[in-house]
């Protein structure tokens, strides 16, 4: 496994009984203070031989020492490694402990102790060794609190079949006050974001954190596997990019550097990953994450590290003579812009170098984690394709009609995906092919479910699959255009007609993934809740993807 992580900012890297503990030596020796474990236990960044604990824990003053335990066993009778650990409140009083001298490919259990409570317990597993001929991921993404109860993180955790990590794609966490997106929702089911206004500074982000880790249905999830994290836009501001975010305000909120470095501290605070390496910008973060020879998974950073401003239709659409909008122009010239950048040059050399090496090892697959859509996706003119009625009722809707016209163009449908970034995609097909990858790709952010067979635009040729994950509770957003339920089997039918990559969509509903790795295939199963206004962990899987290495692509509905 490649980890370019450091373990924390606070000088000395204390070994305590194999495990590295994300605070100062003198934790080692202090008695243990009572405490409160506010916010359950989490686990992340597995290796093969560990993988990083966290709790939090409040008490009377501001430090809190704490004893760490993972054992073989759910009784903790064979203790394998333990050690002591500080929770501060310069670190909003989390702790995080590297653990490390583990075997590879195991369950482990763990837990945290004070002078007069015991956390919860938890389970994560190593990263398999040599000689593993399957793998189960689970991959989600897209939770805004106020929207709904996270009954997806509920199922995951109640899953029969245990999977080995959960893969959180982005947008763990919404910025938004309770007058913004969601905020009408969030009132109607008693879920108002805390703090009530958009949250800008480090204060705000660590309340934002700690509202959504009190919530029961994540703090399972997280007790049940170790997660495998990236961030998206919202961890941050919608829709950011390396220099900004459309709704940060420099002249209200201050420079946007100085928001982003405290929305990324909360991040690392608040999840369980090791922090950044030091000389190493916290916003640079990408990671490989090997299971054996059987699957290098590669975490990639789309959004602070190296993107450009997203192109904008409305703002840079070319016209013609007439004043009617030039799209072939509008793509040559703005989209299709050599510099427009995903990741960035250092990034995209990273990148190409974890493929090559993951392929000369002789590893079967190279799934990326990565946040935001590859395929291309083109707009279908629903004008067209709508029943009469349907499209009578949606034009009546000021919203709707602006964005149904909008489509007769026939641009892409999301340009703060992949689609926005043509040359950038391309150099990412090229890198692929030049390392002779067997590629995959979650990705999350649309709050909609796809399945993907990616193709080189300049040839049609095949380059990897695509699989895409609707949200924990975030909209989709069809259901904006009209309420007429139609509207979701209109919008499928006519993204799969209208895009040779897009081999199956689903518009509605909520869930996540899980996804089985063998030598021979992956196995895709899409599963939806079935309500999120209401604690339901019910759950079902209505389709399944299969995918082999030569490309081949079976979709089986139910």
């Amino acid at each position: 496994m490649t980890q370019n992580l450091r373990l924390s900012r606070r000088g000395a890297l204390a070994l305590m009984s194999g495990g590295a503990a994300l605070a100062g030596p003198a934790a080692a020796r202090a008695p243990l203070d009572p405490a409160v474990f506010t916010h359950g236990i989490a686990a992340g960044d597995p290796t093969q031989g560990g993988f990083v604990i966290w709790t939090r824990a409040t008490g009377q003053g501001g430090v809190v020492n704490l004893r760490w335990e993972v054992a073989e066993d759910e009784g903790f009778t064979r203790i394998v490694q333990s050690g002591t650990v500080q929770a501060a409140a310069e670190r909003d009083h989390t702790a995080k402990v590297d653990v490390t001298g583990l075997r590879a490919g195991r369950e482990y259990f763990y837990r945290f102790r004070s002078a007069d409570a015991v956390s919860a317990i938890g389970r994560a597993r190593t990263l398999p060794g040599s000689g593993v001929e399957q793998a189960r991921l689970a991959v989600v993404s897209c939770s805004h609190y106020g929207f709904g109860y996270f009954n997806a993180y509920r199922a995951i955790a109640d899953l029969e079949e245990p999977v080995d990590a959960v893969v959180h794609l982005g947008d763990y966490i919404y910025e938004y006050g309770v007058d913004g997106y969601g905020g009408e929702e969030s009132r109607a089911l008693g879920r108002e974001h805390d703090p009530a206004h958009e949250i800008v500074t480090l204060d705000d982000y660590r309340r934002r954190f700690a509202q959504y880790r009190t919530d029961p249905d994540l703090q399972a999830a997280h007790a049940r596997a170790a997660f495998i994290t990236v961030w998206d836009d919202h961890e941050t501001a919608n829709n950011s990019w390396m220099g900004g975010a459309p709704d940060h305000d420099e002249d209200t909120e201050g420079p946007w550097d100085r928001r982003r470095d405290a929305a990324i501290q909360a991040y690392f605070e608040w999840l369980p990953m090791r922090d950044p390496a030091p000389g190493r910008p916290a916003h640079v973060l990408n990671r490989v994450y090997d299971f054996g020879d059987l699957l290098s998974l590669i975490a990639v950073e789309t959004r602070l590290t190296g993107r450009t401003q997203a192109p904008s239709a409305s703002r840079e659409m070319i016209f013609d003579a007439e004043g009617r909008p030039d799209e072939a122009r509008f793509e040559a010239e703005v989209l299709n812009r050599p510099e427009r950048s995903m990741m960035g040059a250092a990034q995209e050399a990273w990148l190409e170098d974890a493929l090559t090496v993951s392929v000369q090892r002789g590893t079967t697959w190279q799934m990326l984690a990565n946040q935001v859509v590859v395929a291309r996706m083109r707009a279908p003119d629903f004008m067209s394709v709508m029943p009469e009625d349907l499209l009578k009722e949606a034009m009546s809707r000021p919203g709707s009609r602006r964005w149904l016209e909008s489509t007769r163009l026939g641009l892409p449908i999301n340009l703060d995906a992949w689609d926005g970034y043509p040359a950038a995609r391309l150099r990412l097909y090229d890198a692929a092919r030049r390392s002779r990858s067997n590629l995959a790709v979650l990705s999350g952010d649309t709050h909609m479910f796809w399945g993907n067979r990616l193709h080189d635009p300049r040839d049609e040729s095949f380059v990897g699959v695509e699989f895409g994950t609707g949200s924990v509770t975030s909209p989709g957003g069809y259901e904006t255009i009209s309420p007429d339920p139609r509207i979701y089997e209109v919008a499928e039918k006519a993204l799969v007609a209208k895009n040779p990559d897009v081999r199956f969509a689903h518009v509605r509903d909520h869930g996540f993934l899980v996804v089985g790795i063998t030598r021979e295939a992956l196995t895709c199963d899409y599963h939806l809740v079935a309500d999120i206004k209401a604690r339901d962990s019910r759950v079902r899987r209505f389709a399944r993807i299969t995918t082999d290495r030569a490309g081949g692509f079976q979709v089986t509905e139910g």
